[in-house]
């Protein structure tokens, strides 16, 4: 144990600093813009995929049309390799004050509706602002307007 460890190397008389650890586990973060035009959806913002994905249904919902003739492989956290189904060209993600046009690849059954991963955080120029308390806010700069907004998450699901 880390803690026990420094208090066992406190000199005599000297007080003890106080020990910040970190929590087991911290939820998924979300944020909700307009995709497509046509809604708010739930967006996992995760930094460790190299794609922005959906789900083929969530695509179909929204009405987004893809183009088959480009996809890749996609290995998820848990180890398994599925084709994608194509590939959505330009789909606008409204955040309110500001819209980006992204490069979204269509999966058959992800477990989410959208990810936004390494392509989102390089267009916008995203920055993750943590708390202790395990919220968290997006700096997100557009590359058109040349506007930066602050965006809230929210806890996934």
């Amino acid at each position: 144990d880390p803690v026990l460890q420094y208090l066992e190397t406190l000199k005599d008389g000297e007080k003890p600093r106080r020990v910040v650890v970190a929590r087991d586990s911290e939820s998924l973060r979300t944020v909700y813009p307009v995709v497509g035009d046509r809604g708010r959806v739930e967006c996992l913002h995760d930094s460790g995929s190299q794609v922005v994905s959906t789900s083929k249904a969530r695509a179909m919902e929204l009405g987004l049309s893809w183009d088959p003739s480009v996809v890749i492989y996609m290995q998820s956290a848990n180890g398994q390799v599925e084709k994608s189904l194509g590939i959505c060209h330009d789909v606008p993600f409204d955040f309110g004050h500001m819209t980006v046009y992204l490069q979204v690849h269509v999966i058959e059954n992800p477990a989410y509706d959208i990810l936004l991963g390494r392509p989102f955080d390089a267009v916008t120029r995203c920055v993750a602002h943590n708390g202790r308390d395990g919220s968290q806010t997006l700096t997100l700069h557009c590359p058109n307007s040349d506007r930066t907004i602050v965006v809230p998450t929210s806890e996934r699901g």
